[in-house]
């Protein structure tokens, strides 16, 4: 199972849109794919119209040895290559449990191995912060022998974006360093903007696309059909399939698919 981790610690950029989409045209390509709702905020679960997973039957729970149960009872299936991973409310506790648990960072490495023969590729909408949640969802993208995975970072056209950027690039050096670990940054993909906004965003888009490395994979600009799809629950591959928008997700998945 290839696993990418959709990471920025800003939020409101587009990472669970992202995860969403993405996930949606790596099915349509015919991958198995498993979304993870990482997020304590739930906004993943929340934009699919999904259940959140029942009290004392949660990844929380399994991640920290609260409960024995199988991993595989948590899996909503959304569409028949799209399945989701919900989260509930006992999210908020994780990174606390984290802190008082032996090898905190590599917690949700170990618990996606449950489903390494299940599915094709793992997307992780990973948390708007640079804590210990964090941390776990870098390191289950780590570089694997014979697999795919690393980072995805969707960032916004605005000046405090490269700020942002550099403190996740500081914090993975950081931590790849202490684990003796590697991540990839497969890219950026700058995300939810308008051109016409003027030169903030026309000279933020020319900065991203100078820095070379990470390299920018895709760019989403806003769209109607995107918002339409997220207050319908659905991808927007599935509300608009012939849509601009969703073309630009596709283009993402190969440029994904061929890393």
């Amino acid at each position: 199972m290839d696993i990418y981790a959709m990471t920025n610690q800003k939020g409101g950029v587009g990472k669970t849109a992202t995860t969403i989409n993405l996930g949606a045209a790596l099915a349509e390509f015919g991958r198995r794919t498993l979304l993870v709702d990482w997020d304590p905020q739930g906004h993943l679960t929340e934009a699919l119209g999904i259940p959140e997973s029942q009290d004392g039957r949660t990844m929380k729970g399994l991640i920290l040895d609260e409960w024995k149960g199988d991993a595989h009872e948590l899996v909503v299936p959304y569409r028949e290559k799209l399945h989701v991973l919900p989260t509930n409310m006992d999210m908020f506790l994780l990174d606390k449990g984290l802190y008082a648990s032996q090898a905190r960072e590599m917690r949700l490495a170990r618990f996606l191995e449950a489903f390494e023969d299940d599915y094709d590729a793992c997307l992780i909408d990973a948390p708007p912060s640079l804590g210990i949640g964090t941390e776990c969802a870098l390191m289950a993208a780590r570089r694997r022998p014979g697999k795919r995975a690393g980072l995805i970072v969707p960032v916004e056209a605005e000046d405090s974006s490269i700020r942002a950027l550099r403190l996740l690039l500081r914090q993975l050096a950081i931590l790849c360093d202490t684990m003796r670990e590697q991540v990839d940054i497969v890219g950026l993909v700058p995300s939810r903007f308008d051109t016409r906004d003027g030169e903030i965003v026309s000279s933020m888009l020319d900065a991203f696309r100078g820095l070379g490395e990470p390299p920018v994979i895709a760019e989403i600009k806003k769209r109607t059909d995107i918002r339409k799809a997220w207050r319908e629950r659905k991808p927007v591959l599935e509300y608009a399939p012939k849509s601009e928008a969703s073309e630009w997700f596709r283009e993402l998945a190969k440029v994904v698919l061929a890393a």
